[in-house]
C-alpha cells in the first residue's frame, strides 16, 4: 500500500463507522497563542476537549499535519542532523466528543 492508500483506508473506515472527515488545520495555530506548530492531531479540538466549544458532530477523523521538535530546550536548529529529532509528519486520529469512550474506542481500533 501507497501512504496516500494507507491514509485513505484509514478515514473512510472512520467515516463509515459515523466520524466526520475534517480537514488538517494549519501546521501554524492561527487561534492558539499557547502553541507555535501542531504538534499532535487533537490540537484542533483543544476547545471542544476543554468544554469551551461545541461541534455539530460528536466523531471526528483527520490526518493532521504536525510538526514536533524533540531535545532538551526544543531547538530547531538541530532538526536533521540529530537522530531524535524530528519534523514534519501526517498524524492519523479518529476523535469522540462525549460519543463513546474506552470500550467502543476497542471496537473500532481492534
Amino acid at each position: 500500500m501507497t501512504s496516500n492508500e494507507i491514509r485513505a483506508s484509514f478515514l473512510k473506515y472512520f467515516d463509515k463507522n459515523g466520524h466526520r472527515i475534517l480537514s488538517s488545520s494549519s501546521l501554524v495555530p492561527q487561534d492558539d497563542p499557547t502553541l507555535l506548530f501542531t504538534n499532535a492531531g487533537m490540537n484542533q479540538f483543544k476547545d471542544v476537549f476543554l468544554g469551551k466549544e461545541t461541534r455539530d458532530y460528536r466523531r471526528a477523523t483527520t490526518c493532521q499535519k504536525c510538526m514536533r521538535v524533540s531535545g532538551k530546550h526544543n531547538d530547531l536548529e538541530n532538526v536533521g542532523p540529530s537522530p531524535s529529532h524530528h519534523t514534519f509528519f501526517q498524524m492519523l486520529g479518529n476523535f469522540s466528543f462525549g460519543d463513546y469512550f474506552k470500550t467502543e474506542a476497542v471496537g473500532c481500533a481492534w
